[in-house]
């Protein structure tokens, strides 16, 4: 938007921002679309139009939401539009395209905001692996299936999210995302018009990236997690170390890791006696009779901790992979725990401090539910699914980069955006409702001056300094 003239004679802000052809309700979120170039990285995602509005306008109203406190598009639009039918589909037919690639968008911007904040490189890098269960409310939502949540203990409907992340001692940032489904799905059917159509994974290209999302919701979660490994390594991203929890501790998934992606691993350990055995000094063990017959001797009061500890160092069967393996029990209790690690020559101070690091993807999780709406939309298709999940993780990491930036946390960042954005709305708005009323004058004025009342028209401008103006005191004067 560029003024051809100035109207008003006054050198203002106002007259200054227009004048260069910027946007007058800046922010520190434009400011870091600006230096992190979403622009470009958006249309290196393929996510592009040829025609109507403009992709970055779209994202940048998305990215806002729950700065605004709304927890999903249904509400911004209704509380921001006037006419809010028009306006939503322009969202939602952008949230619902299967050729957007959501994937390589957030790996590039991850990429990019890890090497701004992380320069010098710190000492260690880690990989962060985890998942969380995101509940949905409709049988009908497309790969929806019941998935067994431990916090709850029961299965429920939804799905499970895989994150891989980039923790360096202070900051976090999410790189990728796989979504997990079970094959145990709801037997639902609607009379809705809508669902009685061809599937939209039979009406979507091949090789779209929504189809590819499709054809890879079979794979296990194992897979779909190194996956996600090799696709960051082979971006540039430089962690030696990943950092997972119990679930991911199969032998299988531990090898392939070190063998193919050169990473070393900390993880903590479960007794899985069917797929698991660890051998030491020739002998084969499960981790339970591992921990009854050979560490549970060994075990240490360590006086800086006070819990008691032992060490043992086994070999994974039919590999060169070591294991360094760390029991921890508390001694009022005589239930006890093991991590380990695929360095041998890391102590066992170095491997718990590690493994520690890994709550960073919790906080993660917790942040994104609480905060940016992780889990909030509830759309029917799964590309609109990705597409919400896609804009939680550009939040966080747009997040992180500005309190890198400023030298601040999370949270002091989050809610001076919130508490930034919200005035501006309201400024906004404001200034709307007083453009209205300027509006609603002119036009009484132009109606006296064709009735050749010019007195009255006069007397009406001179009454716009006191802003008393309504539509009632200009009745008796139009009659």
């Amino acid at each position: 938007m560029r003024a051809k003239e100035n109207i008003i004679p006054i050198d203002s802000d106002v007259q200054k921002y227009l004048n260069d052809g910027q946007i007058i309700w800046d922010n520190d979120v434009a400011t870091a679309f600006k230096e992190l170039r979403i622009a470009t990285l958006l249309n290196a995602g393929k996510i592009k139009k040829r025609t109507g509005h403009c992709v970055n306008r779209i994202v940048f109203d998305l990215f806002l939401i729950p700065f605004l406190m709304f927890s999903n598009v249904y509400l911004f639009v209704h509380a921001q539009y006037e006419k809010a039918v028009s306006h939503k589909n322009r969202f939602y037919r952008f949230l619902e395209n299967a050729n957007y690639n959501w994937r390589q968008f957030q790996l590039n911007l991850s990429y990019r905001v890890h090497q701004k904040i992380t320069q010098p490189l710190p000492s260690e890098l880690f990989f962060v692996l985890d998942e969380t269960i995101v509940e949905v409310k409709g049988k009908l939502i497309e790969m929806a299936s019941y998935v067994y949540d431990h916090t709850v203990g029961k299965s429920v409907l939804g799905f499970e999210k895989l994150v891989l992340g980039l923790f360096d001692d202070n900051h976090f940032i999410p790189i990728g995302q796989r979504i997990c489904t079970s094959k145990r799905r709801p037997q639902a059917r609607s009379k809705a018009t809508k669902y009685n159509k061809v599937p939209k994974s039979e009406r979507i290209a091949a090789n779209s990236p929504g189809a590819i999302e499709r054809t890879e919701a079979t794979q296990s979660k194992l897979d779909k997690a190194f996956s996600l490994l090799k696709q960051a390594k082979n971006k540039g991203f430089g962690a030696t170390t990943l950092l997972m929890d119990s679930w991911f501790c199969f032998n299988c998934f531990l090898i392939k890791v070190v063998t193919q992606l050169k990473l070393n691993v900390i993880c903590q350990l479960k007794n899985l006696p069917r797929t698991n055995k660890y051998l030491y000094t020739g002998q084969t063990y499960s981790l339970k009779t591992l921990f009854t017959g050979v560490a549970e001797p060994k075990l240490r009061m360590v006086k800086k901790y006070q819990f008691k500890q032992a060490i043992v160092t086994v070999s994974l069967p039919n590999s060169d992979v070591k294991l360094k393996i760390v029991f921890v029990q508390n001694p009022e209790q005589d239930k006890w725990y093991a991590f380990a690690a695929t360095n041998p020559n890391l102590s066992a101070e170095a491997i718990l401090c590690a493994y520690s690091k890994r709550w960073s993807i919790e906080v993660y999780f917790k942040n994104s539910k609480q905060y940016l709406n992780l889990g909030k939309e509830q759309m029917s298709n799964l590309d609109s699914i990705i597409a919400s999940d896609a804009l939680v993780m550009m939040r966080y990491t747009i997040l992180t980069y500005l309190a890198a930036k400023n030298k601040a946390r999370f949270y002091p960042t989050f809610d001076g955006l919130r508490d930034q954005t919200t005035k501006q709305c309201f400024g906004v708005k404001l200034l709307q409702f007083f453009l209205n009323q300027l509006r609603f004058v002119i036009k009484k004025v132009a109606q006296l001056i064709e009735l050749d009342l010019k007195e009255q028209a006069i007397k009406l401008l001179q009454q716009i300094e006191n802003l008393t103006i309504n539509s009632q005191q200009l009745q008796p004067q139009m009659k």
